[in-house]
């Protein structure tokens, strides 16, 4: 984790994201932040990330709509993350970027990309949450 500060909600959901295999913590990601604009100068280019992510994880996400009623997983998390308040929200939001930006993905390209854009820290320290 990479707040100190969280809340027993945030710290479960978090522990929830970490059992999500690669592909879902992406669509998971960009599902939260498409609803949820905390700080739009960084939320816009990590969704653009995150979806240049997902086409190469899944070639064909593009080509459907992602229906999260087939992810009971993502679809749990999601209902879990609405009762959060608004700071909570933003600390869950810095976390399962921050477990992204951790996480060793099979693919090179990939881990190039995030380490090179998702700019975790920056994101943290603009929404003032430390």
């Amino acid at each position: 984790m990479l707040l100190e500060n969280n809340t027993e909600r945030v710290m479960n959901l978090v522990d929830m994201v970490d059992d999500l295999n690669d592909i879902d913590k992406v669509r998971l990601a960009i599902h939260l932040l498409e609803e949820s604009y905390f700080s739009i100068e960084y939320d816009e280019s990590f969704i653009r990330l995150l979806k240049k992510v997902l086409e190469i994880l899944d070639p064909n996400s593009k080509k459907v709509i992602t229906n999260f009623a087939k992810y009971k997983n993502l679809l749990f998390i999601s209902a879990k993350y609405m009762e959060l308040s608004t700071l909570e929200k933003q600390k869950f939001s810095v976390e399962l970027l921050f477990n992204i930006f951790q996480y060793g993905f099979n693919n090179e390209e990939i881990n190039n990309k995030i380490n090179q854009e998702l700019n975790v820290y920056d994101y943290c320290y603009s929404l003032n949450i430390l």
